[in-house]
């Protein structure tokens, strides 16, 4: 009875200490590991806004190759969100999402763990070095008086110091493969559009004569909406269905956007009726002559590559300013290249 006494008490002195060492332990945890990348600060933020590549370096991606994962909300930026599922207690269940970001400078992402309620945060702070990057990766979780959570607290560097290490030595070679196209001076915005009702006429045309052929198309467009009641709902766009770089020829549909849905449209003056693409899309401003556009389609494709998002349809360009009133270096091209 004595032995039994002592252990009790043992075990409650135990108890207690822990309690007391835990009340004064910190109620926080934080952990940073950084890597100098061969890129520049754009690249770098282009590729981690988003979790299209985050398993071709991630330090869990291949612990269990059953594990199942699901994008939603927007493809990049504040709002895009990753979860994962998986029945290995080293892999678990939970989200990653996007909370913040500062263009070229940090990324915030809220992590949710299923079975913990600690506030959890990763961040990716990115700073020039020479002609490169240093890419810093943050971990900081709150315990909000949790006390065993305190206790993880004490060894959270130790446990995932080294699998941020991990995770960052794959991410060097990772891009430091990318295009490296300027990408700081390129205005792009990713949203999800409506599809919209248009009437449209096919053409072709080279750099040289593409003015001449559109203007044409959209006269004969207006003479068709004039004649059929139809108002005009936004500026022009042209759809590109094929570009022969060798030759230079671009097949597009020239379309005007419309108030409603076109009746029997003109089939013999080949002016037809349809609607737009509905979904996410890029899209980037082009400012100055439509001729030297192709710089800005390279810098879109070049962030489409880096950011590992996947065409999902026809580019097209929508053309904002009127060019009987603004001077050619100011026209406003919008260019949307949709996406996945």
């Amino acid at each position: 009875m004595r032995l039994l006494k002592w252990l009790l008490v043992t075990v409650a002195v135990l108890v207690l200490g822990l309690v007391g060492v835990g009340l004064f332990l910190p109620d926080e945890a934080r952990l940073e590991r950084s890597v100098v990348v061969d890129a520049p600060p754009a690249t770098v933020y282009t590729a981690l806004n988003g979790f299209r590549r985050f398993n071709e370096w991630s330090p869990w991606a291949g612990l269990d190759p059953d594990a199942r994962y699901t994008d939603e909300g927007p493809p990049v930026g504040v709002g895009a969100k990753q979860s994962w599922n998986s029945e290995d207690p080293a892999v678990g269940s939970g989200s990653q999402q996007i909370v913040e970001v500062e263009p070229f400078e940090r990324i915030r992402m809220r992590l949710a763990f299923a079975g913990f309620d600690s506030e959890n945060y990763a961040s990716y702070t990115l700073a020039r070095q020479g002609e490169g990057t240093r890419v810093t990766w943050g971990y900081e979780s709150r315990f909000y008086g949790n006390l065993m959570a305190r206790y993880f607290g004490l060894m959270l560097d130790r446990m995932l110091g080294p699998q941020y290490e991990q995770g960052l030595a794959k991410l060097k070679p990772l891009l430091e493969s990318l295009p490296k196209d300027d990408l700081s001076t390129l205005e792009v915005t990713v949203m999800q559009v409506e599809p919209q009702p248009i009437v449209y006429q096919s053409g072709s045309a080279n750099a040289a004569d593409a003015a001449e052929v559109l203007g044409g198309i959209y006269a004969r467009l207006s003479a068709h909406m004039a004649a059929n009641g139809l108002s005009e709902a936004a500026p022009p766009i042209a759809i590109t269905r094929e570009y022969d770089e060798e030759t230079g020829t671009w097949r597009f549909d020239a379309a005007m956007i419309v108030d409603r849905a076109d009746p029997p449209a003109a089939e013999g003056e080949g002016i037809r009726a349809g609607t737009t693409y509905g979904g996410w899309v890029a899209r980037a401003v082009h400012t100055g002559p439509y001729a030297d556009s192709d710089a800005t389609y390279r810098q879109l494709m070049t962030w489409r590559i880096v950011a590992g998002l996947q065409d999902n349809g026809d580019r097209w360009e929508q053309y904002v300013s009127d060019p009987g009133t603004t001077p050619e270096s100011e026209l406003k091209t919008h260019i949307y290249w949709p996406i996945k």
